[in-house]
């Protein structure tokens, strides 16, 4: 008889312990790093390590590119993210396009363009980057360089929609990087 009650009593122990466990974590709070953190494009553009992580490909290249270039028009920031979004899109440049457009420079004229686009309502609403197949590669004055098209699907003012193409020419550097060395405006079958 007493062994029954013994085990009786320890049956209701661990029921007891397991109902109070479930109930801890079912009721407890959440710390802050298990809240769910929305964490921006923007965020996420000017965290990655360019230097620990350079895109490898010319594709990847100017996909970065353009991340950086729709946080910049399109996103709210400060000036001192504004300074990175711009340090960010140098870190992709050659050193020769560094050469004609340095830093101060560089940040000017992006902030008059950017200035200009939301003076006339106009934002990035999608990128799209040429296939694979499509990268054109050359030698060029004895360096390995490639071309990439970029299009630009964007809304100006109210309604209206526009397409701009761009092509990017690019050229590795002494460390196997892809580097933006130009860019043009193209027309649409120059693009495609």
């Amino acid at each position: 008889m007493k062994k029954n009650i013994k085990m009786g009593l320890s049956a209701a122990i661990v029921i007891i312990m397991i109902v109070g466990c479930y109930y801890y974590m079912s009721h407890r709070k959440t710390t802050a790093a298990e809240d769910d953190v929305e964490v921006t494009e923007l965020h996420q553009v000017l965290s990655k390590n360019l230097d620990a992580a350079y895109p490898p490909t010319p594709r990847e290249v100017i996909k970065f590119y353009n991340r950086i270039i729709t946080c910049a028009y399109g996103s709210e920031y400060d000036s001192k993210q504004f300074d990175q979004l711009a340090d960010q899109a140098r870190k992709l440049m050659d050193e020769e396009l560094l050469e004609h457009n340095p830093q101060d420079e560089y940040k000017s004229s992006l902030q008059k363009e950017i200035d200009s686009y939301k003076e006339n309502t106009q934002k990035i609403l999608k990128t799209k980057i040429c296939d694979s197949d499509e990268v054109e590669y050359r030698e060029i004055e004895g360096s390995r360089c490639a071309y990439v098209k970029s299009t630009y699907f964007m809304k100006v003012g109210k309604g209206d929609f526009i397409n701009t193409y761009q092509r990017y020419l690019l050229r590795k550097d002494s460390e196997g990087c892809w580097k933006i060395l130009a860019y043009h405006l193209a027309e649409p079958d120059e693009a495609d």
